[in-house]
């Protein structure tokens, strides 16, 4: 790591101020098309839905790049917003600023517009893979190290018919033999074919895999309760998500009645939303997604919270359709010692799915298990090129 004395708060000697953000939607979509128990997420039905966006903060010579692709119905902001919120607000409030002041930085973007968290996702992404290159070091060392060598990894199955989750899960785990499988679950109409879904991959796959459950909020208490129950003999490692993110009690009833591990996804956005969930005893573990977090800085600061009161995080997102995403989380996760059952940014790695973006694997997977990334910043290496032939369009801030 360089050394020197300091300039303008730079541990590197170098005021690294921040010349330009540049803004670029892109006009790629994943792959692996997923279905939700609430329903399909879109995919480039019109305009920019359900495509991600690229940005790149500039300083000193060096590009930092952040990748990530809102996903709906998970939150408010969109693709689109998200270019406008970066364009309008974040990029204009941090270019001439020291990239040093990443959490200054980052606060005075929350004050200046409510959490739009996949652009405020995007852009801390960008920020901490420059501040990465400039000291040389992986990102995980900026949010206090890696306490781990290697990552576990989930696989996340979309909903469907009996047959195609099986299938999905039966090949997923005999390509990345990852240690926990999640299944997508509900509506309560759906309860049956759940229920046999979970109970044919446990014959098929033995005790391999930890199986869990993801209702993305489509349940009421007393059907979650009965479908933890009705599983009790497949062992289910956790059940994410059983009710909607705002009924508590709901949550509470599932915890303390349906045997077995809740996690809370939509219910936590925010530390201030951990908290909550913490004194209300509303959950075993704590699902932090980057773009729902607002990145890694506050994906942090939940994972904290959660272990000053002795809860775990699951490092969470499936990435779909970026590298440079899957790359993120990869460093989140290994940075944060409370982190329990399986990373699933597994389909946004090479091996999952190509990315033209940053086509060259960093971080292979091998037995259910990837290593911590150790290039500086994200440890990627960007095709400008794929990015020139891929951009809907450039929205440069100086």
């Amino acid at each position: 790591m360089a050394t020197g004395r300091k300039i303008d708060g730079a541990p590197s000697g170098a005021p690294l101020t921040i010349d330009e953000v540049e803004i670029i939607p892109l006009d790629l979509l994943p792959g692996l098309r997923r279905l939700l128990p609430t329903g399909p997420i879109q995919y480039g039905e019109t305009g920019m839905v359900g495509r991600s966006v690229l940005v790149a903060v500039r300083a000193g010579g060096l590009t930092g790049w952040g990748q990530i692709r809102p996903v709906n119905p998970f939150q408010a902001d969109t693709s689109s917003s998200a270019v406008a919120a970066l364009q309008d607000y974040y990029a204009p409030l941090a270019v001439g600023r020291s990239a040093w002041h990443r959490a200054a930085i980052l606060r005075d973007m929350e004050r200046k517009l409510p959490p739009n968290s996949a652009a405020m996702a995007m852009f801390d992404v960008a920020l901490h893979d420059l501040l990465g290159k400039a000291m040389d070091v992986p990102v995980h060392a900026l949010l206090g190290g890696a306490c781990k060598d290697e990552i576990p990894l989930e696989w996340s199955v979309g909903a469907g018919p009996v047959d195609q989750m099986v299938a999905e899960a039966e090949e997923a785990y005999a390509k990345f033999k990852a240690p926990y499988i999640c299944f997508k679950a509900g509506p309560a109409i759906k309860h049956d074919e759940n229920v046999q879904t979970l109970r044919a991959v446990r014959e098929s796959l033995g005790k391999g895999p930890g199986l869990a459950l993801d209702a993305n909020g489509s349940l009421r208490p007393r059907e979650a309760i009965r479908m933890a129950l009705a599983l009790k003999d497949v062992e289910l490692s956790y059940f994410e998500q059983p009710v909607l993110r705002d009924d508590h009690a709901g949550m509470k009833r599932v915890r303390d009645y349906g045997g077995v591990p809740v996690m809370a996804d939509e219910t936590v956005y925010s530390p201030q939303d951990a908290m909550r969930t913490l004194q209300a005893e509303l959950a075993d573990v704590l699902c932090v997604k980057l773009y729902k977090a607002g990145g890694l800085w506050r994906g942090r600061q939940i994972a904290l919270i959660a272990e000053g009161a002795g809860v775990d995080v699951n490092c969470a997102g499936t990435a779909n359709g970026s590298h440079l995403e899957a790359l993120a989380a990869a460093h989140f996760s290994a940075a944060v010692p409370n982190h329990a059952f399986g990373a699933e940014f597994t389909m946004g790695l090479p091996e999952a799915a190509e990315d033209p973006i940053a086509p060259d694997p960093v971080i292979p997977v091998k037995d259910g298990v990837c290593p911590v990334p150790q290039g500086p910043g994200l440890g990627a290496v960007v095709n400008e090129k794929a990015v020139a032939k891929h951009a809907i369009a450039r929205y440069v801030v100086k």
